[in-house]
């Protein structure tokens, strides 16, 4: 049963000491979906396309700026994500300065752990929402991050042009899309992974944690909000798209990286006032951008 996590962002807290990954097995909940017939009903019919084209709803770009504008004004709507030390222990490496960049910051419940455990590392922070960046800025005063430790701005990762300009050549250790691929349509998240690529350094690591198929969340999708194959909208304007492993390193590949890790996260969760078990499913992925060969190595016998 995963621990509870309690330290918004911005506020003093010590570092997670649980990470939990395998509450369940995905093929269990997989099989147990799909043996069960109004389920499977639903679920295969209504939830998978099965080719057929998105339909035609454009979300608006500004849903996010009203988020957090709105419900996340205090940068109290996300605690930190002190596990992501855990999953991902590169981050919390500080036997030398590293360059990590978040694409799709929020209000920074993943950087600012980042920030706090590890003294050698800087951040890039970006956002497509103005006010989010501005609210990472403020919880890192609050933190005590020194300025010269971070470096923030807007940012649309998803918009090739911009994100070219922005984004490339930055040469960054680490790259950060954590629940971010999700919120955009397939063509999206391809620019974004391609953006993501380009800022990295060779060598450099991409990590990933986002919504995973069959995930409970994904079950009460009801299919009047489908878009696409695993792609639905929110109540709220904004988009929800659910990974299979197989269906993220296909794309991270496609955009050129290597896979070094790509699993489904199985977590319980108990809703303690409603005695409701939740089974949570999501992607961890690792990519690695190659390392490009000199001509030198490439030369056999000399």
């Amino acid at each position: 049963m995963a621990s509870t996590c309690g330290a918004f962002v911005g506020e003093k807290t010590a570092g997670a000491s649980e990470y939990h990954s395998n509450d369940f097995d995905w093929e269990d909940l997989r099989a147990e979906v799909e043996a069960l017939s109004y389920k499977q009903e639903q679920f295969t019919e209504s939830h998978s396309c099965n080719g057929l084209i998105a339909k035609p709803w454009i979300p608006d770009p500004r849903s996010w700026e009203k988020f957090h504008a709105r419900d996340n004004a205090t940068a109290r709507f996300y605690k930190e994500r002190r596990y992501l030390l855990l999953e991902f222990p590169s981050l919390a490496d500080a036997a030398q300065p590293q360059h990590v960049l978040e694409i799709g910051c929020g209000c920074g419940s993943s950087l600012l752990p980042v920030l706090k455990a590890n003294t050698a590392a800087r951040v890039t922070a970006t956002d497509l929402s103005p006010t989010a960046v501005r609210l990472f800025c403020d919880a890192a005063e609050r933190a005590g991050i020194a300025a010269d430790r971070y470096t923030a701005f807007p940012c649309d990762a998803a918009d090739p042009e911009i994100g070219n300009r922005l984004l490339a050549g930055l040469e960054a250790d680490s790259v950060l899309l954590i629940f971010t691929l999700a919120a955009l349509c397939p063509e999206g998240q391809h620019v974004m992974l391609s953006n993501a690529f380009k800022a990295l350094r060779q060598g450099g690591l991409l990590l990933i944690r986002d919504h995973g198929l069959y995930d409970i969340t994904h079950l009460r999708m009801t299919p009047d909000r489908q878009l696409g194959e695993n792609l639905y909208r929110r109540g709220d304007g904004t988009l929800c798209y659910f990974f299979s492993t197989e269906d993220l390193a296909s794309k991270a590949e496609a955009a050129g990286f290597e896979a070094v890790e790509c699993k489904y996260v199985c977590v319980r969760l108990m809703n303690r006032k409603k005695q409701f078990e939740m089974r949570r499913v999501f992607v961890h992925g690792v990519f690695r951008k190659p390392v490009a060969q000199s001509s030198a190595q490439c030369k056999v016998g000399l």
